[in-house]
């Protein structure tokens, strides 16, 4: 399967992926036909366990679809076994600076670079029998795996040169979600737009990939003129809820009467 770094070289345009919230294989394997290039497994705002994403992880992969995981917070915690299942990649929210950004990709490097753990008789290892053994394993975990810092508050983006020069950062992802919130901005606003346009900016200048949420087809092309390299298209959830509005506004307008037939004024 081709790995999400090899997406984000691509010359074929940014990478297109949605959110996962829903734990249900059927699911999974809707979204993975629908030809998307990765997904983002969401353990922050999602009920997930770690056995939901674990069975989530081995289906998208299996259908080709790079499986990322968007962990809860900056602790070591489940990252660890979301990696060794296989996992293409880690999204670690709410990074505010640069010291947090080192401090917390250096859980996911394996030593000397930083301390993540050896765990080669996982489903990443191929349970013990990866061609090229524990060796093939690490290479795989420092050079495969894709560690991206989430820049979601203003004082991110006052620090975004600092966040993109962290050791162990190998992507950013603007949520301009929760940085209008920080920036006390509603989401669509001038102040807003022009703060991911700054951080995406940053990133390329800074040879960082860098990729964004987006709606609607405009700011999709924008985005990807400006440079992102993956672009993240609404969610599971948001999709099933368009798709069944959209079914049920087709029957009741099926269903309701024809309109009266006009009648004729006599006196005309």
């Amino acid at each position: 399967m081709t790995t999400f770094r090899e997406l984000l070289r691509s010359s074929d345009g940014p990478a297109v992926g949605t959110f996962v919230k829903i734990p249900a294989i059927e699911v999974a394997e809707i979204v993975g036909n629908a030809g998307f290039d990765f997904v983002v497994i969401d353990t922050e705002h999602a009920l997930l366990s770690v056995r939901d994403v674990y069975s989530l992880l081995v289906v998208y992969s299996r259908m080709g679809v790079a499986p990322l995981v968007r962990i809860t917070d900056h602790g070591y915690g489940d990252a660890q076994r979301y990696l060794d299942a296989g996992a293409a990649g880690i999204l670690v929210p709410h990074v505010s600076n640069g010291v947090q950004a080192g401090a917390a990709m250096r859980q996911f490097l394996f030593p000397p670079a930083g301390t993540r753990g050896m765990g080669y008789a996982s489903r990443a290892g191929l349970w013990g029998t990866l061609p090229g053994g524990p060796a093939e394993y690490v290479r795989a975990g420092q050079e495969d795996v894709v560690r991206i810092a989430m820049i979601e508050e203003r004082e991110s983006v006052d620090d975004i040169e600092a966040i993109l020069a962290a050791p162990g950062v190998d992507g950013v992802f603007i949520g301009p979600g929760d940085l209008s919130l920080s920036m006390g901005e509603p989401m669509g606003s001038p102040a807003v737009h022009d703060a991911v346009t700054a951080c995406i900016e940053a990133a390329v200048t800074a040879g960082v990939p860098v990729g964004t949420l987006v709606q609607g087809e405009d700011q999709i092309r924008l985005r990807a003129e400006q440079g992102c390299r993956f672009l993240l298209v609404g969610n599971d959830t948001g999709m099933l809820t368009a798709a069944a509005r959209q079914t049920r506004s087709t029957a009741r307008v099926a269903l309701a009467p024809p309109p009266a037939p006009a009648t004729v004024d006599e006196k005309g």
